[in-house]
Parts: C-alpha cells; sequence; structure tokens
C-alpha cells in the first residue's frame, strides 16, 4: 500500500504543484486550490474549504475524500504517505465533510476541512498534510474492457506557526548539458517560496531566466532544473536573486536570500546520479 502510493504520488506531482487537472485517461477532476498555506497557533481551530470539480464532459463520478502526510523529495517530486506517518503529522487533528461526493458532469461541490491545532503544537514549527479525493471507475481504453482505473488528485495544506521561520540558501548554481542546476536548502523550521530571477552574462550577453513558486520544505534540500533554450555565453558568470515570500520571521512576510554570484560551470558527471 506505501509502495503504491509513493508511485501515485510522483505521477501526480507535476500536476499537483502546478495547479492544474489531472488528465487520468480522459476524465478531468480537480482539488481548488491545489495548496493552502494557513498560520496557526496552539489550539487554534482553522476551516478551509476546499472545492472538487468534475470537468468531464460525459461521465458522474463518485469519489471518497481522505487525508495523506506528504513530503518533496530532493529533485521535487511529490510522494504522498499513509496519514500519521510522517514524523510531522498532524492528519488525527483534522477533519472533514462530506466523505464521499457524487458529481455530475461539470459539477462542483465544497469540502469543509477543520483542523484543531494540539495545545501542545511547537510555536516555532510547521505541519502539513494532504486532502484526497479519489475513485476506481470502470477503463474504458480499448483493450481495458473489464478492467478498474484509480484516480486521484490532492490538495496540499501547510500549517505553520506565527513564530516559526524559513531560512533558505542558495548552496550553488551550475550547468548539466541544456539544464541550470540550481541547489538550495532551507535550515529553518518552516517552508519557504521563492521567487525571483537568475541572470547569465558573458561577453556583453545577458540571459534573465524568471523563477517562481521554489517551495523548500524545513530542513531539507532541493535542485531545481531549469531548461536553457539558447546557447550560453563564453565563460559566463551566474547570478542569482531570489526572495522568500513566505517568511513568518519577517514583519512584512517576505524575506530576500543572499545573492549568490560564481562562474558557470558543468557538473562532474557523478555529482548527477
Amino acid at each position: 500500500m506505501k509502495l503504491s502510493r509513493l508511485i501515485r504520488g510522483g505521477l501526480l506531482a507535476f500536476a499537483v504543484l502546478a495547479g492544474s487537472y489531472i488528465p487520468a485517461y480522459g476524465l478531468k477532476i480537480s482539488l481548488s486550490p491545489t495548496s493552502i498555506e494557513l498560520t496557526a497557533a496552539p489550539g487554534e481551530r482553522v476551516r478551509e474549504l476546499v472545492t472538487l470539480t468534475n470537468s468531464d464532459s460525459t461521465e458522474t463520478l463518485s469519489l471518497t475524500i481522505g487525508l495523506a502526510d506528504w513530503t518533496i523529495d530532493g529533485e521535487g517530486g511529490l510522494a504522498l504517505l499513509p496519514p500519521g506517518e510522517s514524523e510531522n503529522t498532524i492528519t488525527p487533528s483534522v477533519r472533514f465533510s462530506p466523505a464521499f461526493v457524487t458529481l455530475a458532469p461539470g459539477e462542483t461541490r465544497d469540502i469543509l476541512v477543520d483542523i484543531a491545532m494540539p495545545s501542545d503544537f511547537d510555536a516555532a514549527s510547521a505541519r502539513r498534510f494532504a486532502l484526497l479525493a479519489s475513485t476506481i471507475s470502470p477503463d474504458t481504453r480499448p483493450g481495458n474492457e473489464g478492467l478498474l482505473r484509480k484516480i486521484e488528485v490532492s490538495s496540499l495544506v501547510y500549517l505553520t506557526s506565527a513564530r516559526a521561520s524559513s531560512e533558505p540558501a542558495i548552496l550553488d548554481a551550475s550547468l548539466s548539458a541544456q539544464t541550470l542546476i540550481l541547489s538550495l536548502e532551507n535550515t529553518g523550521g518552516a517552508h519557504a517560496r521563492l521567487q525571483g530571477t537568475v541572470r547569465i552574462d558573458g561577453r556583453g550577453e545577458t540571459i534573465t531566466l524568471p523563477l517562481a513558486s521554489l517551495v523548500i520544505l524545513p530542513g531539507s534540500t532541493r535542485n531545481f532544473q531549469i531548461p536553457l533554450d539558447r546557447q550560453l555565453p563564453d565563460n559566463p558568470m551566474v547570478t542569482v536573486d531570489l526572495i522568500d515570500t513566505r517568511a513568518p520571521q519577517s514583519p512584512q512576510g517576505q524575506q530576500p536570500l543572499q545573492r549568490f554570484t560564481a562562474p558557470l560551470e558543468a557538473q562532474p558527471a557523478a555529482a548527477l546520479r
């Protein structure tokens, strides 16, 4: 069970993090918003509405609502875990209604999520969970008659204490073929959400790449891969300027990272494994 959910989580990662629907063999279901960022205090009760939509034009879908823990690996893959398995789980304190929904084509339904923060919730930490909507239905693809298919979408929820802090930093920027590898870490107790620019300079030519919504979970590192669509100038220098837009330790709610500037060099093959 655990292995199959990890695999499904990896397959769903791009669509969930990008905020789009999951085209499951022609069916289209979505949870909106796909990510929710909340500030909570010990003993506080927090409520949120999440909208479930059936965008399929022909099929009525019956879906089960559930919870999961989740994490993001160093390369950005989403892993959904059984509720209660993660060390920072909050799922025992989460209730939702309804638990089962039937949606006609084009129909939507709001799911009420009710979170009772534990009184011993560490005021300098953060928690997270995922709300899931899933269904099993006949597989109507040619050659699959008589088989069943499982469809699952997620809404990722972050719960951060007002006293928590995110501490992101840029570790390195290097080149692999036509891909820029941007390595970052977050040593804080809250997640960081980064945006900004990468600038590559060389021989009078400048390439500017915008970056948005790069998430780094607390106590983790990530390698972001940025495809390059043009030939780089000779002897390139890279400059990375990022802002943490979810910095609870800042009165403004955002905080710039220290600028990173270095020659842009290719990674050794062993470092890419």
